[in-house]
């Protein structure tokens, strides 16, 4: 059995579009880390439509991400600054 550091480590290793990272969830405190922004900011662009940051899926009134799904925004983030 892993432990969660050896779960975080392998969900950042996770290769973009694979299925590894469509099935790789995140939980709040890895996407606050991944981010280096507080649980507060998180919450922010989870609600600002116009920044389109994804919506985690809620299981037992905890939050979860897909990785592919912030890869994507990242990537999205990075072609509207690159322009």
């Amino acid at each position: 059995m892993q432990t969660q550091a050896e779960q975080s480590r392998a969900a950042y290793q996770a290769k973009p579009g694979t299925d590894a990272a469509r099935q790789t969830f995140l939980t709040g405190p890895q996407v606050q880390s991944r981010y280096q922004k507080s649980h507060v900011t998180i919450w922010r662009w989870m609600h600002t439509a116009d920044l389109g940051f994804p919506q985690p899926i809620q299981i037992n009134r905890l939050n979860y991400w897909h990785l592919a799904d912030l890869e994507t925004w990242e990537t999205a983030q990075a072609e509207k600054s690159a322009v």
